[in-house]
């Protein structure tokens, strides 16, 4: 991992580093060409994502990451290898990573929950289409206007999903690690469910206190399918079309749509920060973690 003050290709200056979901999420400052004159002041600013080349199958055609669906992943600007390291140069980020925001906020209103689920759940549909994946987790995950967009993922098997997994999902058949990724999106998606709407961690499994003795805004529907999802049998749990088709019927307030959809329902709600041992694993991973909306983050 670089520290502060390294320099990653003579050009991004490391700010901050961020251990991610896979490899390391870095801050930076874009330092000029020496040849260009003067610098600008401030010096415009990029995040830049770094993972193992090991990590990655062999004789893969790595430009093929630049053509992201922008709808459900952010662009990114470039990709190149640097000492055994590929790094991602995400595009101007304008917005909050979820897991700074539940760390502040939850549990969340039903509305807001609701509506970055059916968010969330809807991407996941439209990447399994379009034979691509994701990691569902509030670390890789960025509010941005009324959606969520993810920060890593790509064509199927070409990056890793899990961390120390096989470079591309292994030797297993396709179609079977999809499956086996697409039941582990499902277990994700319902942990991120339950601690948006009760604050707590949906661990251990088999003893989880339902979400309606807490919630009795969430509808008895959507909780079924929640506590189904955190089965600690995968065959058990219901598919992430099924949490969607679900997700989507439930209406949401149209005009908390209009205004921030995500972030307004706790903006106006007066509460103290909740102390590391109120939160849950997949909020603490996102500790420290900024607020990804810079003044100097020039285009």
């Amino acid at each position: 991992m670089k520290k502060k003050g390294d320099r990653i290709r003579g050009t991004y200056r490391v700010l901050q580093a961020f251990p991610f979901v896979q490899g390391v999420l870095y801050y930076t400052e874009v330092e000029p060409d020496s040849r260009d004159g003067k610098p600008s002041t401030p010096l415009p600013t990029r995040f830049l994502h770094g993972l193992d080349i090991r990590s990655i199958r062999k004789r893969v055609d790595l430009k093929k990451l630049l053509k992201r669906d922008t709808g459900v992943f952010f662009p990114l600007q470039g990709l190149f290898v640097e000492e055994g390291i590929l790094y991602q140069v995400l595009g101007k980020l304008d917005g909050q990573l979820l897991a700074h925001h539940l760390y502040r906020s939850v549990p969340l209103t039903a509305n807001e929950a609701i509506h970055i689920l059916q968010c969330v759940s809807g991407h996941l549909v439209r990447i399994y289409r379009k034979d691509l994946f994701t990691v569902v987790h509030p670390q890789n995950m960025l509010i941005t206007g009324g959606s969520v967009r993810f920060l890593y993922g790509g064509p199927s098997g070409l990056l890793p999903k899990l961390k120390g997994g096989p470079p591309g999902g292994g030797r297993a058949v396709p179609e079977e690690r999809k499956r086996q990724e697409q039941m582990m999106d499902a277990y994700s998606l319902g942990a991120l469910a339950y601690i948006m709407l009760t604050g707590t961690s949906p661990s251990p499994p088999g003893n989880l206190l339902p979400i309606r003795t807490c919630r009795r805004d969430v509808p008895p529907s959507l909780e079924h399918l929640i506590m189904q999802s955190l089965l600690a049998e995968p065959e058990s749990r219901p598919r992430v079309e099924d949490l969607w088709e679900t997700l989507r019927r439930i209406p949401v307030d149209r005009e908390l749509k209009k205004e921030h959809p995500i972030c307004h329902p706790s903006a106006d709600r007066k509460r103290s920060p909740r102390t590391p041992g109120q939160v849950n694993r997949l909020q603490r991973s996102g500790r420290g973690v900024p607020v990804v909306s810079r003044p100097d983050d020039s285009p």
